[in-house]
């Protein structure tokens, strides 16, 4: 049984991820593993947890883009995994550029 009642806020309808990705859907289970993470760091506030979590994936992120640039300007190889991770920066980029034109255009 899940947690949550289908018209609960805090959680997206069916088919809602595709076209709001912002927002992060938990299953039942990442919730309870969450939550028991948060009992045992932080008294039992998720909040906190999450901020944390949040900024060291952040962090890990840009210690890895800043790795990829440095082995890009330095003319070193790069593995699958680094290309991967270009590609999806490229594609992120192109994407912001793009949706920021579109913007542009709507508000004119």
């Amino acid at each position: 049984m899940t947690r949550y009642l289908p018209d609960d806020r805090r959680r997206k309808q069916e088919g809602e991820h595709l076209t709001n990705v912002v927002k992060v859907r938990f299953t039942d289970a990442e919730l309870a593993d969450i939550e028991r993470a948060a009992e045992m760091t932080t008294g039992g506030r998720i909040a906190p947890l999450l901020h944390e979590l949040s900024l060291e994936a952040l962090e890990a992120r840009r210690i890895k883009q800043a790795q990829l640039l440095d082995d890009l300007a330095n003319g070193r190889t790069l593995d699958e995994s680094a290309r991967q991770v270009l590609a999806e920066l490229m594609a992120r980029n192109a994407e912001r550029h793009l949706l920021d034109k579109v913007t542009q255009r709507a508000m004119a």
